[in-house]
Order: structure tokens, then sequence, then C-alpha cells
């Protein structure tokens, strides 16, 4: 006998609690992607070297008989150059047979040749011309040299000295040029036939070097108007002196009179100093002291008789 599947719909609460639910009713599968994973890229094949005979194999010995080439002439260049450096510098061709001295005023050209250390009968080319220079500028008295070569064994030394312009008193005594550089001391045999500065400080001098420089420049400047006068010629200036005021006087003649100028500018009391003076000779007087410095009345100068 066949059984007919029922139509009867069963409640559910008729349906046991332990009975699992079909596959078709149990939870959604999860989705699978549908993406392929990308597939590692192939590994670069080295290409095979160049074979005997073939096109490349042609460039690379062409590359490699020009790299010889230029290792070869590379070579063989420094090999010369070494070889013409040590001939031109032992060969007697090149001895230094004449040293010329030039710009020597208080220097003696033998002396400024013993300084640089340039000996005849050396080779022109192993003398050190910067070093020569740097021993040559050791000496106060050279501002400026050049060394040359001329070939095949002369050198030329070229200097600049320093022109003395004044003498500064500051606890010791030191010459200085029209620049008011304080540039060495006094020492036997330099001149001292020159204008003296005084009022200067040892202190001012060590701590304000260029502001003491500044005040020497202007004090000669003072006895190079000076000197341009009608009084020069009668009184020459012996000394400037300068105070830390900013007044300056001069001493003058070897009566020593002194000129108080005070403050610049000098011109007009300069020609002052010089009618009054005239004056003073017609009268044979005798001053000690012109007093110009009168800043509130400049027209009036007081003279000091000795």
């Amino acid at each position: 006998m066949t059984m007919r599947p029922s139509n009867r719909k069963i409640p559910l609460s008729e349906v046991p609690e332990d009975d699992e639910l079909p596959v078709a009713d149990a939870a959604p599968r999860k989705r699978t992607s549908s993406r392929v994973a990308p597939s590692p890229s192939p590994r670069p094949v080295a290409a095979p070297p160049p074979r005997r005979g073939s096109p490349g194999w042609a460039k690379v010995v062409a590359f490699g008989r020009i790299l010889f080439g230029v290792v070869l002439v590379v070579g063989l260049s420094g090999t010369v150059a070494y070889s013409a450096r040590k001939y031109v510098r032992g060969t007697p061709r090149f001895a230094v047979s004449e040293i010329v001295v030039t710009g020597t005023k208080h220097r003696q050209p033998d002396e400024v040749i013993a300084l640089s250390g340039v000996a005849k009968g050396r080779n022109v080319f192993s003398i050190d011309l910067d070093g020569a220079r740097a021993q040559l500028l050791a000496d106060p008295w050279i501002k400026e040299a050049r060394l040359e070569r001329r070939l095949p064994g002369t050198v030329t030394i070229a200097i600049e000295e320093r022109k003395p312009a004044g003498i500064v008193a500051a606890g010791d005594t030191y010459l200085v040029t029209a620049d008011g550089e304080i540039w060495k001391r006094l020492e036997p045999g330099d001149p001292t036939d020159l204008p003296i500065v005084t009022g200067l400080s040892v202190q001012m001098i060590t701590e304000d070097r260029k502001g003491a420089e500044a005040t020497v420049r202007r004090a000669l400047e003072l006895g190079a108007e000076y000197d341009r006068t009608s009084l020069s010629k009668r009184s020459p200036l012996q000394e400037v002196h300068v105070s830390g005021n900013g007044a300056t006087s001069l001493v003058v003649g070897k009566s020593a009179l002194t000129l108080d100028l005070g403050e610049a500018p000098f011109r007009r009391k300069l020609e002052q100093a010089s009618r009054v003076v005239a004056e003073l000779d017609k009268r044979g007087a005798k001053p000690d002291a012109i007093l110009l410095d009168d800043e509130a009345r400049p027209d009036r100068v007081v003279v000091r008789m000795r």
C-alpha cells in the first residue's frame, strides 16, 4: 500500500524542541569573495653574458680597450710629471744666481735677504715663496712683501716699509705712522727727529687701540697743519699734547713755547698765534704760553710771559 504524503500543516507548537531544523532553514552561509589573489610577479631573469663573437661581445672588448688606454695614459702622465718635477728641482740650471731687492729705506737689502731665508745656490723651484713672505712680514718695519721667480735663476723681493711720522709717549715710547698706527717700540737706531704725541695713557692704548690710533692720527694732522704756517719756520713743532676732554696744545721752538688751542677747528687759531708771536718778536718779549682756547670769546688771546 502506497502512502501519500499528508498535506496537513503541523503547528509550531507540535514541533519537538530537540528537533533540528532542516538544512534549508539553517543560518545563511558566509559569502565567499569572488576576488582572485594576484599571482606573484615573476622574478627577472638575468640576461646571459654576451657570447664570444656576438655583437655584444665586440662592444665589451672595445670598451675594455678604451678603459685600458685611459689608465695607461694617466699612469704615463703621472710618471712623466713626476720625472719632470724631479728634474727641474734638481738640475743646476735653475739654481738661484741673483736676488733682487727693491723698496728698502730703513732696512738694507742684505738684511731683507737674510730675513727671507732665500739663498743663492738653492733651486729656484724649491724655495717656499709664501713662507719667505711670512718671515719678512714678521719684521715690524716691513708692511708688505712680494716675491717672484724669474727663470732661470732670479728671485725678486719687493717690500714696502712703514714710514714713521711721530713718536707716542705713553709709559713707553712707540713709533707711529701718519695713519696713527702704533707699530713698534722706539729702539736705538730708530729716528727721533719726529713730533712727539703725549697725553695718551697705557690703559687707553691697551683697551681701546683703535680709539688711541684715531687720536694719534688727529694729533699728527694738527702737527702737519702747523708745519704749513709761517710760524713753523721760526719755531719748529716739538710736541702735540692731547687731553681727555678733547683740548689740544702744541709745544714749539727751542724755547718750548706752548700754544693752547683748545678744540678744533685750529686753522684760525694757528693764524692768530702767528700774528701774536710776530708782534712779540718786535717788542723783544719772550712768551711762555699763548692761550687761544677761549671758546666763548674766540678773538681773545692771552699771553703768559716767562
